[in-house]
């Protein structure tokens, strides 16, 4: 096994960090397609550093440097001798193992990669805490390597707010679409607007919409939006995308806001989509849809928080100023940290579907958990949401417990969004 990074041959020297595309690509897709020629069965394991850049902050560059070091000596241990890993960013690697005799050889792999993390490593001779996550995919000789890196980006993305801190791709990548596909659906305004809606649980009234992109391919239907999103985020349409749902949400539910000042409109948001330009370009949408700052909510999951912790504040300040409120999506999946509630402009949290759909079960610990953080989040002034509401029993313990407002299965389900709109905001 051997680690190599930008440029040409197996031993070149690693680089670091630009923007959040694969650097790379060609050598590691070049691994790929020969692990699946000579060896039939082949994985592709994306491993990844998370906070490396708040520890940078904190220690500098030489002590992170330093810690990628030890996370890539940990990681030689982890894997065989034929496994290759390629550095594609900083604390960033593919992993790539060839020649599997079974499927769940990649699962033993991966777990035993997150496992390895579990305590401190002692780095410039002090402690360091080294967050992974760990995604990975299967494919076999004959798949598209594309697609199987794109499975293993995925999947660790959902590994980044999973407790075991590692995911399997959930089936062995199929064809689906290339990065032509999605630009030309982006630009050619292919794509399609969903509402959820939002209730006061208290009192069943509409409060808020949450905007969902969906993308129905011409060759292969529907797209799931954590492989399209995955995607552009790794090519740098994500900024294109986020424009597209930012400019798609506020003609649509422009009318009804104005409407009705009290009604609020949900904006999901990547990290990688805030730019220094993001703010005004918001700035600039709400102009020319008519929509108040103070109708708009912008959602960004609570793991985005961990890995730039000082460039995500300054840009939501910035949006937080125009008058736009901010909300932690999926609080409690990831590593929460209440410093990040002290310290950035949160308005909101929305409590991940994990401990609301099985709110009843894990002998009543998950019940315990949601009160905890409603009352927790209500002492800090701040309105709550919980996601994945899929029974009236869970609907009326949330409102028992203060909970301020729900979506879900039960209360409605997404729809496109000129339906959703007559539908529950209709006069």
């Amino acid at each position: 096994m051997f680690v190599t990074g930008a440029g040409p041959g197996r031993h070149a020297r690693r680089k670091g960090m630009r923007g959040h595309g694969m650097l790379n690509r060609p050598a590691v897709f070049a691994e790929v397609s020969r692990a699946l020629s000579e060896a039939g069965m082949a994985a592709v394991l994306r491993v990844r550093v998370a906070r490396l850049r708040e520890y940078q902050v904190m220690f500098g560059y030489l002590a992170a440097e330093a810690l990628v070091d030890a996370f890539q000596r940990v990681l030689r241990v982890c894997l065989r001798n034929q496994d290759v890993v390629i550095a594609v960013g900083e604390g960033d690697v593919i992993a790539v193992l060839p020649g599997l005799a079974e499927p769940g050889h990649v699962e033993l792999a991966a777990a035993k990669i997150s496992r390895a993390f579990a305590e401190p490593l002692t780095v410039a001779g002090r402690p360091a805490r080294v967050f992974v996550a760990v995604g990975a995919s299967i494919g076999e000789a004959g798949c598209d390597v594309g697609d199987l890196c794109l499975a293993a980006y995925a999947a660790c993305e959902q590994a980044r707010r999973s407790p075991e801190r590692y995911a399997l791709a959930q089936e062995r990548p199929q064809r689906t679409f290339t990065y032509d596909d999605l630009h030309d659906a982006i630009s050619a305004n292919q794509l399609e607007l969903y509402l959820q809606p939002i209730f006061a649980l208290a009192t069943g009234e509409l409060r808020k919409f949450e905007a969902l992109s969906r993308w129905h391919h011409p060759r292969w239907g529907a797209i799931r939006p954590d492989q399209f999103v995955a995607m552009a985020e790794q090519t740098g349409l994500i900024e294109a995308l986020t424009r597209w749902n930012l400019n798609a949400t506020l003609r649509m539910c422009a009318p009804y806001l104005r409407r009705d000042p009290g009604l609020k409109c949900a904006i999901n948001l990547s990290p990688i989509a805030l730019t220094s330009a993001f703010p005004e370009q918001v700035a600039a949408a709400l102009r020319m849809w008519g929509v108040a700052a103070s109708s708009v909510v912008l959602e960004i999951t609570e793991t985005a928080f961990v890995d730039n912790p000082v460039a995500l504040m300054r840009k939501l300040v910035q949006l937080h100023d125009l008058g736009m409120k901010v909300a932690i999506d999926d609080f409690g999946s990831g590593y929460s940290s209440l410093a990040y509630l002290r310290d950035f402009p949160v308005d909101e949290l929305k409590i991940d579907m994990s401990f609301v759909r099985d709110m009843f079960g894990n002998e009543g610990r998950n019940e315990l958990l949601v009160a905890s953080m409603v009352d927790m989040a209500h002492r800090l002034e701040l309105h709550v949401v919980a996601e994945g509401i899929e029974n009236s029993a869970v609907w009326t313990r949330l409102g028992e417990l203060g909970c301020d407002c729900g979506q879900g299965y039960y209360p409605g389900r997404p729809a496109p969004a000129a339906e959703a709109l007559e539908r529950y905001a209709g006069e």
